[in-house]
């Protein structure tokens, strides 16, 4: 017969160096869901001011094509404030979004218009520009044209 004379040691239950090591791993694991969160909440902040300027800047194309051809002045920039050519708005939840539009008369019959919405600022501000473009013709002398 055999006989024990004891407690059996080589199963006696996690070592320091084993719960170390499973912390190490454990820690490494929580890194890369924080990072995914920060990600996803910055992916997020993007979108919202994305989905913002678009609005703004559909809105207020929509705005002048509305307007009549005759009033449609040459004017504007789309890199500096211009007197009649901007306007800002306050959207909640996401700020202030600046839009600018230039009007430009090739000849006497035709309008180009460019609309740009950017977000206030940050660093986010060019991955959510909104650039909109159209023209506009007038060919019928009965409705003012020149």
């Amino acid at each position: 017969m055999h006989e024990t004379s004891g407690p059996r040691h080589d199963e006696a239950g996690f070592t320091l160096v084993e719960a170390l090591i499973a912390i190490v791993v454990l820690v490494f694991g929580l890194l890369a869901v924080t990072n995914l969160m920060l990600i996803g909440a910055s992916s997020n902040s993007v979108a919202n001011q994305s989905s913002a300027t678009t609005a703004i800047a559909s809105d207020q194309l929509e705005r002048l094509k509305a307007t009549t051809f005759t009033s449609l002045t040459a004017g504007g920039n789309l890199t500096s404030d211009t007197t009649n050519f901007f306007r800002d708005d306050a959207v909640d939840g996401v700020g202030p979004i600046h839009t600018r539009w230039v009007i430009a008369a090739p000849n006497a019959q035709t309008r180009f218009i460019q609309v740009r919405s950017e977000p206030g600022g940050g660093m986010l501000k060019i991955r959510a520009r909104a650039d909109f473009s159209t023209f506009r013709t007038c060919t019928a002398p009965s409705m003012g044209c020149p």
